[in-house]
């Protein structure tokens, strides 16, 4: 037996039409019983009778979570009150509280879930329960619950991917700002660490340069490697680095080269994106990016599949198994 939703309480509220109705109901709130579902109807009081049905159906709508409302032809005339009068007046009561609750109350979702054991008989369900979603439950225990156990528990068929880029699209993103030389797009579309590591391996190799010497370099290092660096050697360096990639990836024209639709997964934050053209040849390894994601988006983490480690000097960890060829 499923485990229990905590804090769910489910009545059904329905038409005595006849006996094999009622079964039919009993059935279906012992399906979601077994379920999981804390489903409850008037069948489990009738040993013990309140003193009052309908302060009993208040009580009982009043804690419910959700009211499952089994409609049939029976149960749409009385809701509609076109029966004769002191004929299901049980279902008469039970509509007007539903239907004040759906025209008073401030739910943004449903609470009222209107069923019927057939699929011709959604045409019958009353307004204004037809506003929202119905679901077929069946008259013999076969019918699909499924879909009304995922609106009862809270849980979703579908889920959404989290907001932002994927990592071949941001991939093509910044091979597209290289093409064009947008040198600032290009330093923004790297990892914080890449960016950094970066900064370290150009200041090495201008250790002379009358604008490092004299200065600490870890706090040159970060000034340099922030998204917009604004110190006076930034220029210096991102033209540098910059120039460096664009020779690497001269040949890749965004209009004939581009990411694979699907990049190798690295845990849940990295992926290798190898490119290929597009007349149908193979993927390139030795340029392909190594991906990673920093809050909603992908970023450029390296030009090879290798993590970035940045020190003095910078240096690289390999991707176990993974094509490695090229260099930062």
């Amino acid at each position: 037996m499923a485990a229990p939703v905590p804090d769910v309480r489910v009545l059904i509220s329905y038409s005595h039409d006849g006996d094999a109705h009622r079964k039919a109901v009993l059935n279906l709130a012992n399906r979601l019983r077994h379920a999981g579902i804390d489903a409850w109807i008037d069948q489990f009081e009738e040993h013990s009778p309140p003193e009052s049905w309908p302060d009993w159906m208040r009580r009982e709508l009043t804690k419910a979570d959700f009211v499952l409302v089994v409609v049939t032809e029976v149960y749409l005339e009385r809701f509609n009150r076109d029966s004769a009068e002191g004929v299901g007046s049980g279902v008469r009561w039970e509509g007007g509280l539903i239907t004040a609750g759906l025209y008073h109350g401030r739910r943004d979702k449903a609470r009222y879930l209107p069923v019927v054991l057939r699929e011709e008989d959604r045409r019958l369900i009353p307004v204004p329960l037809n506003l929202t979603t119905s679901y077929v439950v069946g008259e013999t225990g076969d019918g699909d619950l499924a879909p009304l156990l995922r609106v009862l528990r809270g849980s979703p068929n579908a889920v959404p991917v989290t907001l932002g880029s994927l990592p071949e699209d941001a991939a093509r993103d910044w091979q597209v700002d290289l093409y064009l030389g947008n040198v600032r797009e290009v330093w923004k579309r790297l990892s914080p660490d890449l960016r950094l590591a970066l900064a370290q391996d150009w200041l090495l190799a201008n250790s002379g340069h009358p604008e490092v010497r004299g200065h600490d370099r870890d706090e040159l290092a970060e000034a340099l490697a922030e998204e917009q660096p604004q110190h006076v050697l930034s220029a210096l360096l991102l033209e540098g680095r910059v120039e460096v990639l664009r020779g690497h990836y001269a040949a890749m024209n965004p209009s004939s080269w581009g990411p694979v639709a699907h990049p190798r997964r690295i845990g849940l934050d990295h992926a290798i994106v190898e490119m290929t053209s597009s007349d149908g040849g193979s993927p390139s390894p030795e340029r392909s990016l190594l991906m990673r994601k920093v809050g909603r988006e992908w970023v450029v983490a390296n030009f090879r599949a290798a993590y970035v480690i940045p020190g003095w000097p910078p240096r690289q960890e390999e991707i176990p198994g993974a094509l490695s060829d090229g260099g930062m």
